[in-house]
């Protein structure tokens, strides 16, 4: 249940977010009546991402497809960034927009539909990881629970951040806002490139994929939400510091108090509710961004046997890394059963993995791999290089191991 709400809140903050920055912004701009629009785009892809889920969970199929992931991210992006573009456009009568109320922002079938590949996209891809749980032995009411506690966490921490919006100066919200959106684009982009070049569908080489890899990883999206959220605070307490106590000057007594009365309510207001985003940023996004319990194995130097390289297969589970002449190679045991390849996979760069306990991952880009995929050649999975075994010991030869490293 803990895996599973974790999973569902790490992957709808990103979309609940994009979301309630377009409910803003049109509230702000005086197009209060379009929220319709995001809000049915949004509870479209719901729906069918919850269909998604019944279908997959009664076929007890594994959803995992890369190139429907690459297109999602590739479209999700696209969309996005047409979003920071509409918003810079209109940023450069925003005053003006904004008390002549116009309606002349985006249309409402732009916006659904920015909305719907956004929640689509995290959809997508929560019904994946849920899928892999009940494959790994979760119950279906565990993962139903978890999934329904992570997305009324994210929903509550949009609405804070929604609520943190309401009074902030339009002119900062939007510099800081689309600038953040800006680099969710890239990371989408990113992202998407990096699924095409698993399958294919793509032509890479070490220099690029080192520079998607970083934009890939899990833990530059926490970061780029945590910064959202660390910006708003910082908007929020720009609005404190700045913030002037109203002058008796031309008012009278009575309405002097009452103007001071509602300017200390907000700075209050707001004073609790930065602290409040503070808190919830620390304890929702600093596990995902400090945290990792990946262990990278010690790589351990053996000597070749004649022609060939024989590595003891270890009797504890667990994953084991050998060298021989500069060429790692990789050893996961599960169950008590070996699977062996290089500590390189096919598309990125050779900086090997770690183990989190359940998966091997890419040390490049963070991609999760079974350890049942081991021998399975293609993507982010580890090379694959010729062996045997005999007894309770894998036997390499020197010259595949050579041809497979250097492929």
């Amino acid at each position: 249940m803990i895996e599973a709400a974790g999973i569902t809140l790490r992957e709808a903050i990103e979309a609940i977010l994009v979301i309630f920055i377009m409910v803003a912004y049109l509230e702000k701009t005086g197009e209060a009546h379009k929220k319709r629009y995001v809000y049915a785009g949004a509870a479209l892809a719901v729906v069918l991402s919850l269909l998604l889920a019944a279908v997959l969970s009664a076929l007890g199929i594994d959803p995992e497809n890369e190139l429907v992931e690459g297109v999602l991210f590739i479209v999700a992006g696209v969309l996005v960034a047409s979003l920071v573009v509409w918003m810079w456009r209109h940023a450069k009568h925003i005053k003006q927009e904004v008390e002549a109320r116009v309606a002349a922002a985006a249309g409402g079938a732009a916006l659904a539909l920015i909305a719907f590949v956004m929640v689509l996209r995290e959809g997508v891809e929560t019904v994946i990881f849920l899928q892999s749980l009940l494959l790994a032995g979760a119950s279906a009411a565990e993962n139903f629970m978890g999934a329904a506690l992570g997305i009324a966490l994210a929903l509550s921490f949009g609405f804070v951040f929604l609520r943190g919006t309401a009074r902030i100066n339009l002119p900062r919200f939007f510099k800081v806002t689309s600038a953040i959106l800006a680099v969710l684009v890239v990371k989408l982009i990113a992202s998407g490139f990096h699924e095409f070049f698993e399958v294919g569908i793509l032509p890479s080489n070490e220099t690029l994929l080192s520079i998607v890899g970083v934009f890939a990883r899990d833990s530059t999206g926490a970061l780029i939400i945590l910064g959202m959220l660390l910006a708003l605070v910082g908007m929020v307490v720009y609005d404190i510091v700045t913030a002037r106590m109203p002058e008796p000057s031309g008012l009278s007594p009575a309405e002097l108090r009452r103007r001071r009365y509602e300017f200390l309510r907000e700075k209050y207001s707001k004073t609790a509710l930065g602290v409040v985003l503070l808190l919830l940023s620390g304890v929702l996004m600093a596990p995902a961004v400090t945290a990792s319990d990946v262990q990278v194995p010690e790589p351990v130097p053996i000597e070749a046997s004649g022609d060939v390289l024989r590595i003891p297969v270890p009797q504890q589970d667990g994953v084991y890394v050998y060298t021989f002449g500069g060429m790692r190679i990789l050893l996961a045991v599960r169950d008590g059963k070996p699977h062996l390849a290089l500590d390189r996979c096919y598309i990125c760069p050779p900086k090997g993995y770690g183990y989190d306990g359940e998966f091997l991952v890419c040390l490049n880009c963070g991609a999760p791999i079974s350890i049942d995929t081991v021998g399975t050649p293609g993507g982010c999975n580890p090379v694959v290089v010729e062996h045997s075994y005999e007894g309770s010991t894998a036997v390499v030869s020197i010259e595949k191991l050579a041809e497979a490293w250097e492929q």
